[in-house]
């Protein structure tokens, strides 16, 4: 047994993985194991990954090519820990990571959330504040409003297991349709305003690349999982904010720069079936204006006046 299992699922991360793996072998709390899930990586990492199997701290598991729910999911279910760290193999973390968050824990929580670090192609390192809060307890209202990635939490594996908590496989954003749904099962949840993670924006991630990918229409089942898990809680309104930023605004957005109309009429027919009043949401202002503009524009199939607004705006550069 370990007071905290860090799950780190790997799939090709040669480049970044000794960063990732020496950030989380030094930790200044040492009662941790680290499970390394290599999911089918056809590059160096599996070598990579035997360097440090010296460390008894950390196991590795080999699995087929099934995506990194399911890594995850096969990390949570081996793993020995009181509270779950997800770390992703192409970011590394501050060496207090495990001890700030596991002291603040312990304190009777059950998730904790951190600001983090988003580090640029340049290495430029930003910190990034995630709530306008101040250190301390938040409502469930506020806990939806926050990130929906895994890996700036720590989370008590008790609460975890006693509410069957998988991340849903076969799908690329599966944070984004069950981080939120945490919610329903009434966790006590703190902030903890530092960053830990150095979250890495590559050229070459998923949401990133050049070339289109069917995945991507995977978001329509994300927000399927999403909508039916929490359409009738009380979070109505959190619920609809969340689609409105990762669906109609940031989903449209990667959409649009493949000029793929049809999927954007989707989106536009999902929000006029679902939430038609959205622009009425006072949570909506935290999008922004640039987003807000989009974001009408997305939902009137107003595809044509954008590409105008983008030319004007290219002309008065």
């Amino acid at each position: 047994m370990c007071k905290i299992s860090i799950i780190v699922p790997v799939y090709n991360s040669e480049k970044y993985l000794r960063r990732c793996l020496d950030s989380l072998q030094n930790q200044s709390f040492k009662d941790i194991e680290i499970i390394i899930v290599n999911d089918g990586s056809t590059d160096n990492s599996q070598q990579i990954i035997d360097e440090y199997c010296n460390d008894r701290r950390i196991v590795c598991y080999n699995q087929k090519n099934s995506g990194q729910a399911a890594a995850r999911n096969f990390g949570l279910h081996n793993a020995n820990g009181d509270f779950i760290l997800f770390v992703d193999s192409d970011d590394y973390v501050e060496l207090d990571f495990c001890e700030k968050m596991y002291f603040t824990i312990i304190k009777g929580y059950d998730i904790v959330l951190s600001d983090y670090y988003i580090i640029d192609n340049n290495g430029l390192k930003k910190y990034n504040k995630i709530l306008e809060n101040n250190e301390g307890r938040l409502s469930l209202n506020e806990y939806l409003l926050t990130t929906v990635c895994p890996w700036n939490k720590i989370y008590r594996k008790a609460f975890l297991l006693e509410n069957n908590f998988s991340f849903p496989e076969g799908i690329i954003y599966e944070d984004y349709a069950v981080i939120p749904t945490l919610a329903i099962y009434n966790p006590k949840v703190y902030y903890l305003p530092e960053a830990f993670v150095n979250y890495i924006h590559t050229s070459t991630s998923t949401m990133r690349g050049q070339n289109y990918k069917k995945k991507y229409e995977d978001i329509f089942v994300a927000t399927d999982f999403l909508y039916e898990h929490l359409y009738q809680s009380e979070f109505h309104e959190e619920l609809e904010y969340l689609i409105c930023y990762h669906f109609l605004y940031l989903g449209a957005l990667n959409f649009y720069r493949f000029n793929k109309y049809n999927q954007l009429d989707r989106i536009s027919d999902f929000m006029i079936d679902k939430f038609p009043f959205w622009e009425k949401n006072h949570y909506i202002k935290k999008i922004g204006f640039k987003g807000n503009v989009l974001m009408r524009l997305f939902y009137r199939k107003k595809y044509k006046l954008i590409k105008l607004i983008q030319k004007v705006k290219r002309w008065k550069k």
